[in-house]
């Protein structure tokens, strides 16, 4: 196979996969719209409940964050504490397409999934700074 036909190939099966995921978004949100579910307005007692279900995690979704996070750093240059979707979170609040598009399309899978990410970053970064606080002795 020739170099063009690797590039073209690659091209297709990256065609395909994003078509593929836009195509489950657009279902998902179609199914909340027909179902009439409505998203309400983010609020504070919303940080308390994403924190409390992110402490509640078990090791498999542990484990799946810790691979998010090295794929954040090792692939997008994000920082060593967060994972992809706080980092396009970030990225489309600072205004870059990338990130914009990436939170249009998770918000599709989960409604307000950039905020329910940077909870979860927040809270992950919380307990570990009080427990190096601890061992550091300065508590």
């Amino acid at each position: 196979m020739t170099p063009i036909h690797v590039a073209l190939l690659t091209l297709e099966i990256s065609s395909a996969t994003i078509a593929g995921l836009v195509l489950i978004g657009v279902m998902l949100a179609s199914i909340r719209a027909l179902r009439g579910e409505i998203v309400p307005a983010w609020n504070e007692a919303d940080i308390a409940a994403a924190e409390a279900r992110v402490a509640a995690e078990g090791w498999l979704h542990r484990s799946l964050s810790a691979f998010d996070i090295a794929f954040n750093v090792i692939f997008l240059r994000g920082q060593q504490d967060e994972t992809i979707s706080t980092h396009s979170y970030r990225a489309s609040l600072e205004g870059k397409l990338w990130g914009k598009l990436m939170c249009d399309w998770l918000d599709m899978l989960q409604p307000d999934h950039g905020l329910l990410a940077t909870c979860g970053d927040f809270y992950r970064a919380s307990v570990r700074a009080a427990a190096l606080k601890k061992v550091l002795g300065l508590n």
